[in-house]
């Protein structure tokens, strides 16, 4: 019997080797797998949503918002790998269904509405866990908050907010209003008026704007201090291995891994000094820190890995540009200097402007063509333009707020306006505005075409706040002066940005949609104004036939210019300006907003970029 029972076992043993056992670990998930997974996930028990619909908008997302961002890989994208996506990374799998659940609309009855609760109740949680990250409240299990998938969600919410922050936060026991319910002296007059369109702008752009660069400030802050922690600065640091994994997709999930913590440096800086930059915040990533792709992520041979090494290494390029251009640029927007060193200054900026000029020579052809990638970088070369060929045209504004009296800039009598209405600027002063026109031009027309795709619907935000900002410093370089022909053409390509973020809005409670519904006003009463002041027929000025020519003699008193004819074009020198025709010159009456940036600073320090640059130019246009 003994012997039997020895050969039966001996027999069960060999089937046993032949057919494995599955393990803890999942082996080869399918889709049915991947239900049941997301079947035991707390949303779907909790009816949030069914298991399906939870892997709809995890698809949803990496087919839609995450191409437009360098932050994920396409590893989660699989329903074989979602089984470490929802067991261990509980904040990066919140965060993405949270983002999806913003931009799609679920199916069935109800569908727009029960995706509004999902979002809502989602982005709570994301907060709850948000919470748990900055107290250092680790749960004894595996679903950990402090790993890589942490840091990730944390950059994603940088690009994308949640609908929330469009409106102010919840009122608490210590607001004011609860302390004085009823009117007191001392309280604004309330007005039954309509609304003006510049209280319109801070309400619908500008605070709203602020909110979410808050946000990111801080989010962004907790994912450095976080990628310090888990020593993703050391390339030697291994990360341990999370108890109970086993199988070859576990292996295969913890060799991606490694490639997730050697992409985050580059991440980390990039997004946290194109913020710094735009917030006017020092940056604790200084842009002299030797960042670099990783030598062993650009011999990977992974599906996209080359693109993606090719546009960090070109963002981490540009990215230092800018920080030094501004840090060596940003002290003449405010400097009340003379002529000679207005030109210095001017001479400072052109160097600057061949250095991105070689960049761009550089960067932009090696990087592969119709891809999202090419869209960033594209966007963040003709942004950097424009930036600093508004710091040209700033020099030029301040020189004529300046001259002949520096001390008396803030007094507006008659010698002030005669004197801003001759800005005698030079051929090669204007060719700073005509920069700013073409690279604002530039990113609108991008913005438009991305419309045509589709792609503009799930946009960034850190895309339309360069949008918005081009917007702006297009309208102010159209003010000082443009040709009739080339206004025709910005507005043309203004409209067609317009339309395509007004048919490419998410809700009507989006910040693009707000944007574009007061764009449209403003471009509205810039077109009227500037067509409005169409010159009569006026004899151009006779060039001196020795050649020689004074770069800032204003027209002469002899020289019939009508008021409406542009107060930039009467002190124009037309050298360096061919084919110039001054009944084609159209022009605002000069005001001192028009320079493209305010004296004052932003909420945290000097800025460059920003929605709340001073419009008030447009504001005291007829409506």
């Amino acid at each position: 019997m003994n012997i039997l029972f020895e050969a039966a076992l001996r027999e069960d043993s060999q089937q046993t080797t032949a057919v494995p056992t599955p393990t803890l670990g999942p082996w080869r998930l399918t889709t049915t797998d991947a239900v049941q997974i997301w079947g035991a996930c707390r949303f779907v028990k909790m009816g949030w949503f069914s298991a399906h619909e939870a892997m709809a908008l995890v698809d949803l997302f990496f087919e839609n918002l995450n191409p437009l961002s360098p932050i994920l890989t396409d590893f989660f994208a699989s329903h074989k790998n979602h089984f470490y996506l929802v067991t261990q990374e509980p904040l990066l799998c919140c965060t993405i269904l949270m983002l999806s659940s913003r931009y799609h609309t679920l199916r069935g009855v109800g569908g727009c509405s029960r995706a509004f609760f999902i979002h809502h109740r989602l982005w709570q949680h994301c907060q709850h866990l948000l919470l748990r990250l900055t107290l250092g409240q680790e749960k004894l299990s595996k679903a950990r908050t402090r790993n890589i998938g942490s840091i990730e969600a944390l950059l994603l919410m940088s690009e994308w907010h949640p609908r929330s922050l469009q409106f102010p936060p919840d009122t608490d026991g210590w607001d004011s209003d609860f302390i004085m319910t009823h009117l007191d002296a001392r309280d604004p007059p309330t007005s039954d008026e309509e609304i003006p369109v510049s209280a319109r702008w801070r309400e619908d752009v500008v605070e709203p704007t602020k909110r979410f660069e808050r946000m990111s400030w801080m989010v962004l802050s907790s994912a450095l201090a976080l990628a310090h922690e888990l020593g993703a600065f050391d390339p030697n640091t291994r990360f341990p291995k999370p108890d109970g994994l086993t199988g070859i997709d576990a292996e295969m999930y913890l060799e991606h891994l490694d490639l997730r913590q050697q992409r985050l440096p580059s991440l980390l800086f990039v997004y946290i000094n194109v913020l710094a930059s735009r917030i006017g915040c020092t940056s604790p990533m200084p842009s002299n820190a030797d960042i670099s792709v990783p030598i062993s992520l650009q011999m990977s041979r992974q599906r996209g890995s080359r693109e993606w090494v090719s546009c960090m290494n070109s963002w981490i390029n540009i990215t230092k540009m800018t920080n030094s251009t501004m840090t060596e640029l940003h002290p003449l927007i405010n400097a009340q200097t003379a002529f000679d060193t207005t030109e210095q200054s001017l001479s400072i900026v052109e160097e600057k402007q061949t250095l991105i000029a070689i960049w761009c020579q550089e960067n932009m052809n090696s990087t592969a063509s119709g891809t999202a990638f090419t869209d960033i970088l594209f966007i963040e070369y003709e942004y950097l333009r424009v930036l600093v060929s508004s710091i040209g045209m700033q020099l030029v504004v301040q020189r004529v707020l300046t001259r002949d009296n520096p001390h008396s800039e803030t007094t507006i009598d008659h010698s002030f306006i005669e004197r801003t209405r001759r800005l005698g600027m030079t051929g090669r002063e204007y060719g700073f505005i005509e920069e700013v026109i073409e690279g604002s031009c530039q990113i609108l027309e991008k913005v438009a075409s991305l419309g045509k795709t589709g792609a503009l619907h799930y946009l960034p935000m850190r895309l339309l706040f360069r949008t918005i900002s081009s917007s702006i410093f297009l309208m102010k370089a159209l003010a000082l002066g443009v040709r009739h022909s080339k206004l025709q053409e910005a507005l043309q390509i203004l409209d067609r940005a317009i339309a395509a973020m007004q048919e490419n809005q998410q809700d009507d409670a989006n910040l693009q949609s707000h944007y574009a519904a007061l764009l449209h006003t403003q471009a509205a009463r810039l077109r009227r104004s500037l067509e409005s002041s169409n010159p009569s027929p006026v004899q151009p000025r006779a060039r001196p036939h020795n050649g020689s020519h004074s770069n800032t003699t204003p027209f002469s008193a002899s020289h019939h210019v009508t008021p409406g004819q542009g107060d930039v074009a009467s002190g124009l020198d037309l050298e360096g300006l061919s084919n110039f025709d001054l009944n084609d010159w159209l022009s605002l009456p000069f005001d001192p907003s028009m320079a493209p940036f305010a004296p004052y600073e932003g909420d945290l320090g000097p800025r460059l970029d920003g929605v709340d640059l001073d419009l008030d130019f447009i504001w005291q246009l007829p409506p």
